[in-house]
């Protein structure tokens, strides 16, 4: 799915989700052959994640050191 699908679902804006990859608390996608950013449900599931947090006003820094995003990071590289 392409980045305005994937904010249409998580009620997070484009710019949002462009930063949040900038930033390490998303990983970067993968890219179709026209350049376009591609996301996969996972990157729904994590994006929606991260909303809820930010909906509780939990700041970025600990969403990024919370465990349950580390071992998110460390299943994406496997």
């Amino acid at each position: 799915m392409k980045i305005a699908e994937l904010s249409k679902l998580t009620q997070v804006t484009s710019k949002t989700i462009r930063y949040y990859e900038e930033i390490g608390l998303l990983p970067e996608p993968a890219r179709a052959a026209n350049g376009y950013r591609v996301y996969q449900q996972e990157d729904v599931e994590r994006l929606s994640f991260i909303r809820r947090c930010r909906d509780l006003q939990i700041p970025l820094e600990e969403i990024k050191k919370s465990a349950w995003m580390r071992s998110w990071q460390c299943l994406r590289r496997a």
